[in-house]
């Protein structure tokens, strides 16, 4: 089986997660790609972060519809700060050596992945799908840690989301109609 791990904040998930997510599941022929929202990301200020439970149901209803996306709580059930390469070790341990394993990613993180925990580890353990992205070229180093993936670009961000919200404007069309309800019901990023 060949499998993606799709790690993020998700804060929200929005229609460009999606849109990626299917583009690399076709291109690549995965069998499936799991999202992992994480719990405590390093590199975030963590009280500027939605509760790990409201961004882990934002995704399993916006995935909902979509075989082969499934979700996973692993690092929401860790205690302290979720690191990608426990996480990809986490994985290779329970699926069988017969199994490949990817991770997805951003163009915009391979800049930053030499300040990830244990990043040279990191690259010899697992290959990376990296996702196209305006602005950012992927340069020669970063293809000998994985293969760079055209993907469709939807301008759309979650910091921009949550700033539409909190200006009382919907974010109709910029996330899953699953996703914009439960935002409401929730009350989320409204101050």
């Amino acid at each position: 089986m060949r499998i993606g791990l799709f790690g993020g904040t998700f804060d929200p998930i929005h229609l460009g997660h999606m849109i990626a997510a299917e583009d690399i599941m076709k291109s690549c022929k995965l069998d499936k790609i799991i999202f992992i929202p994480s719990a405590r990301p390093p590199h975030k200020n963590e009280k500027s972060v939605t509760s790990a439970k409201d961004r882990y149901n934002m995704v399993k209803l916006a995935i909902k519809p979509f075989a082969g996306f499934e979700i996973s709580d692993y690092e929401l059930k860790k205690s302290g700060k979720s690191f990608t390469i426990d996480t990809v070790r986490y994985y290779k341990s329970i699926f069988s050596k017969k199994d490949k394993l990817y991770f997805v990613v951003g163009a915009d993180i391979v800049e930053q992945l030499s300040t990830w925990k244990l990043w040279k580890d990191l690259i010899t353990e697992i290959h990376f799908l990296i996702m196209t992205r305006p602005g950012f070229k992927v340069d020669k180093k970063a293809s000998k840690i994985g293969t760079q993936v055209e993907i469709r670009n939807i301008d759309v961000s979650s910091s921009e989301i949550r700033r539409m919200i909190k200006k009382g404007l919907p974010p109709t069309f910029m996330v899953p109609e699953m996703v914009e309800k439960y935002i409401y019901e929730k009350h989320l990023y409204r101050s």
